[in-house]
């Protein structure tokens, strides 16, 4: 039964390995026959040789496929007339599962995304033995137009790095969450709502902000700076003013001792972000203590904020992407997981049943004497 059961896992296993197209470039690799999948781990040994002297960057395309290398565009022209002109270039058809191999044999890896200008949304060093995995943003263009902009982002980041790097340019795997961004927000036109800046250091932007459900007005904001990675804001009002901190720590901006007028607020642990995110809410309340047996509580409705921490941002910079207060694990998220187990559980005792059938072994002896049974009738 143990032999059988290691059978289905591996049918399993098979069902859900993917084979997608590499295009490899910058190191000279070893050609492989078109028509013969490469295998995990013999592209993975590929790898860990480029790896020796070599920094690997994998540029992972959403949905990838064969077909996208044949691409042209309205004047006929490839999809890839960067990628066209690059040598050395090795491509392979079908490789299993090559972002896993790539994983597998590297000791140091590192995530990054290109945004819309085509360019790295963090700085990338430069590292022999270092695994770069590049992930694009979704786009409403066209299948062509995404593919000749994408074409054109990976040879300019390409001549960024300056040590010896092999590139990949392969599908992005099917689990791999895919890169969205919210439109930036330009603070010229926002409507319905109030928004208060401090030179570079501070921004923030809500619809509205109630006390107990009681909606509360400011008229200005100044700023005090403590020290270097941490600075205090306050928001002034005819009647009471609200004061918070806003530290800086490992590159995360935070919020608190948020007080309103003499009153503190729970915060702790509710507004952070990356300093080069904006901190978004559709609704934030944040809770006093206990007085009387009775909680006051501060709401701001679409609240968005940001403290970049650098000096090189602009007066007038606008919200980073959102960094948004609700948690990525959803209840919904967590009942999809557990009927996702639940059917799976139900196919490997399914398919270890019907490996578990077998013929008869014992069969009636066509020469033996008949087997007669008597049936009356009551």
């Amino acid at each position: 039964m143990l032999w059988k059961s290691l059978i289905a896992l591996c049918v399993i296993g098979a069902a859900f390995a993917e084979q997608t197209p590499v295009f490899l470039w910058g190191a000279n690799s070893v050609a492989k026959p078109s028509l013969k999948t490469v295998p995990q781990a013999e592209f993975a040994e590929q790898l860990a040789t480029l790896l020796e002297d070599h920094m690997v960057v994998a540029f992972e395309e959403n949905g990838l496929s064969s077909k996208d290398f044949l691409c042209s565009n309205s004047l006929s022209q490839s999809c890839y007339a960067q990628l066209q002109g690059v040598s050395p270039k090795t491509y392979y058809t079908s490789v299993e599962n090559p972002t896993e191999a790539l994983r597998s044999v590297a000791a140091k890896r590192e995530h990054n995304s290109i945004d819309a200008s085509g360019k790295l949304v963090n700085p990338a060093k430069c590292a022999a033995g270092k695994a770069l995995f590049v992930s694009f943003e979704d786009s409403k263009e066209s299948r062509e137009a995404t593919l000749e902009s994408h074409d054109a982002a990976i040879a300019a980041i390409s001549k960024q790095f300056e040590c010896k790097v092999a590139y990949l340019y392969l599908a992005a795997p099917s689990t791999a969450p895919v890169v969205q961004r919210r439109a930036r927000r330009d603070t010229a036109a926002t409507t319905g709502g109030t928004y208060f800046r401090s030179t570079n250091q501070f921004f923030i932007f809500y619809t509205a902000l109630l006390y107990n459900s009681d909606p509360v007005t400011f008229t200005g904001i100044s700023v005090q700076n403590d020290t270097s990675s941490k600075f205090t804001v306050t928001l002034s009002s005819a009647s009471k003013s609200l004061v918070f901190d806003v530290s800086n720590s490992g590159g995360y901006f935070s919020l608190s001792n948020v007080k309103y007028g003499d009153e503190a607020f729970r915060v702790t642990g509710i507004v952070n972000a990356p300093t080069t995110f904006s901190y978004a809410c559709g609704n934030l309340t944040l809770e006093s203590a206990a007085t009387d047996g009775r909680y006051n509580s501060l709401s701001f409705k679409s609240l968005q904020l940001q403290a970049p921490f650098d000096g090189s941002y602009s007066v007038d910079f606008p919200f980073g992407d959102s960094w948004d207060c609700v948690g990525f694990v959803s209840p919904g998220i967590l009942m999809g997981l557990l009927v996702v187990a639940l059917l799976l559980v139900i196919m490997f005792i399914g398919v270890c049943w019907m490996m578990d059938i077998n013929t008869m072994d014992r069969f009636d002896d066509p020469k033996g004497k008949t087997i007669t049974i008597n049936a009356a009738a009551d």
